[in-house]
């Protein structure tokens, strides 16, 4: 009896004649009905391809998981999950060989995809909190430095009015003073002598009053540098 080749999926499966042609492949159920019928008299299984595929799937949903959970990796993580569900689907469908692994590589691919996009939302969201922080800050800075400005320009003017208060008394208080003076001394001089000696006094006030003013003015300079000091802080 010449016992024929038996093929399990794309591989050959040798009887005992060498000479014997090729027989054409078989699927597993096929093979389990001739075992039943006790057709073929030796059977060589070969491993179906498959596996390779599985294999890969979970590697690659492993490392997308682990890469997902690495903020700045999420998009790698779900580019690994997709080639794993790629790839476990594959493995399922070119055999039993690694079925389970395959299985298992799609679920854990779809948990890579998973975790990348929750990672990748939670970096969106946490992008959006940190500029709401900033700009809250900003408004803060903004608002600290109008209150400041603000403040420094009441007590400008708080002092500036002090200032001429302050001068106007005393060129008042001095005024008196002289003319006080002058009436005592002079008493009974003519008429022309006490225009001239109210005319030094008015040049004397004149004088009196540009020297004030000048001060004043170097105290206006000296607040307004103040100013600019606090608006550079802000």
């Amino acid at each position: 009896m010449t016992r024929s080749p038996i093929a399990l999926g794309s591989s050959v499966v040798e009887g005992d004649d060498p000479t014997a042609e090729a027989a054409e492949a078989i699927t597993p159920d096929e093979l389990d009905d001739l075992l039943d019928d006790g057709t073929p008299t030796r059977v060589v299984v070969l491993r179906q391809p498959g596996s390779g595929f599985a294999v890969a799937s979970v590697t690659l949903a492993v490392c997308g998981i682990g890469l997902g959970l690495v903020p700045i990796l999420f998009p790698v993580a779900a580019v690994f999950g997709v080639l794993a569900i790629v790839y476990g689907a594959l493995g399922r469908r070119k055999g039993r060989d690694g079925r389970g692994l395959a299985t298992a590589g799609l679920v854990l691919g779809v948990l890579s995809v998973a975790v990348a996009v929750v990672g990748g939302v939670l970096v969106l969201r946490a992008v959006d909190w940190v500029r709401g922080e900033i700009d809250d800050l900003d408004a803060e800075i903004e608002k600290l430095k109008d209150e400041i400005e603000a403040e420094v320009e009441e007590k400008a003017s708080e002092i500036e009015a002090d200032i001429r208060a302050e001068i106007e008394a005393i060129v008042e208080e001095i005024v008196a003073d002289v003319e006080k003076s002058i009436e005592t001394q002079v008493g009974g001089v003519a008429d022309d002598v006490k225009v001239e000696v109210e005319a030094q006094v008015e040049t004397i006030t004149d004088e009196l009053k540009a020297e004030i003013q000048l001060r004043f003015d170097e105290l206006r300079v000296e607040i307004d540098d103040v100013k600019r000091r606090v608006d550079a802080l802000g």
